[in-house]
């Protein structure tokens, strides 16, 4: 895929620094490629705070320090009083000089994967959005595929079903992450959008202005209605579960921001959509896998790549060895695939869901 030449860069102005912070926990096996598809993108440098990892990902980050990637661990914090894990990390990182520094700012998790429908890279996608200073990427749910077993590839070659665009239920579909100026009307990061002191000026995922999304600042869905939105230049691939043998090991890890909600059958019936298939992210990939041989070339990292992959088999080993591990694998496989309801009947149960918690507010 030919590289394309911002119009920043056709003025002779440099490509804007894009620096992607992200907190982790024992992800090793996903890391390299994930690095590699942020790179293809445009981004230079890669904040990566991890927290009480055992399967090498310290090591590997540590060893992908050449490509741009700054590795702060955070030590054993799950369990201390305070902000969880991912909150501690992304104020410290506010602090960071790499992202005092940069131009563009965006919070990932290694799950999620940018995937551009009309720009070639991110400086091209801040380019089509004008005098934006946040952009909205929207979420898009990818399923297990029906995969049991992991097989070989890159996360976004092995599950291409998903969701359909713009599901009207569950809410959690409409989330999305946002790419922000540093310069703009900001104080701090939030897991999926940073916080504010005044509206900035926020496009949507087709790069058009979107007032009410900019003065809402607690507002983190882009709900369509199941109406899908014509001219999207942008969604975000999440790939939250993956096969049922990684869920399976993924369910030890836990989650960064909400360390006492457990990673159960509802979390994989709310978010395994295989609907339809969506090629978005395959023109990147060719270069992702490109930029992931020359990663892979790097001293140490193929090496401790391997180790975190061994790790995560005898993790899934030890979880069906278990009579509770073993249950829910024969449940998740009963679970086969979710299905999103009719747009009208989505929109009925979100009404629902909204009345409820305001008599609850009441």
């Amino acid at each position: 895929m030919p590289q394309s030449v911002t119009r920043s860069e056709a003025k002779g102005e440099p490509s804007p620094d894009i620096v992607v912070v992200t907190c982790l926990r024992d992800e090793g096996p996903y890391v390299t490629d994930w690095i590699a598809h942020l790179k293809a993108l445009g981004v230079r440098r890669m904040l990566a705070y991890t927290n009480d990892c055992a399967d090498g990902s310290e090591r590997l980050l540590d060893a992908l320090a050449p490509a741009g990637v700054i590795h702060v661990p955070q030590g054993a914090c799950r369990g201390l009083e305070g902000p969880a894990p991912q909150w501690r990390a992304l104020r410290a990182a506010w602090a960071h000089p790499a992202v005092q520094e940069a131009d563009w700012l965006l919070h990932l998790d290694v799950d999620e994967w940018i995937a551009l429908t009309g720009p070639a890279r991110l400086p091209d996608l801040i380019d089509a959005c004008g005098d934006a200073q946040a952009i909205a990427l929207p979420w898009r749910l990818f399923g297990c595929d029906g995969r049991f077993e992991p097989g070989e590839g890159m996360v976004p070659e092995r599950f291409t079903r998903a969701a359909p665009e713009a599901m009207a239920f569950p809410a959690l579909g409409s989330f999305f992450k946002t790419l922000f100026r540093r310069d703009g009307p900001f104080t701090g990061f939030g897991i999926h959008r940073p916080e504010q002191i005044a509206p900035p000026v926020f496009a949507d995922e087709t790069g058009r202005p979107d007032a009410a999304l900019a003065r809402a600042p607690g507002r983190i869905l882009l709900w369509r209605g199941g109406d899908p939105v014509p001219g999207r230049l942008v969604q975000l691939n999440h790939y939250s579960i993956r096969s049922i043998h990684e869920f399976l090991v993924k369910r030890g890890r836990g989650l960064p921001n909400h360390t006492g909600k457990e990673i159960d059958l509802t979390y994989w019936v709310e978010r395994n959509f295989n609907a339809v298939r969506c090629r978005a992210i395959e023109p990147l990939l060719p270069v992702v896998r490109g930029v992931a041989e020359g990663l892979r070339a790097l001293d140490g990292v193929a090496e401790a790549e391997a180790q975190s992959r061994a790790w995560h088999a005898a993790a899934l080993e030890a979880v069906l060895a278990k009579p509770e591990g073993a249950a829910l694998c024969g449940r998740l496989v009963l679970a086969a695939g979710s299905v999103a309801p009719e747009p009208r009947l989505g929109r009925h149960l979100i009404a629902l869901r909204r009345a409820a918690l305001a008599g609850r507010r009441a």
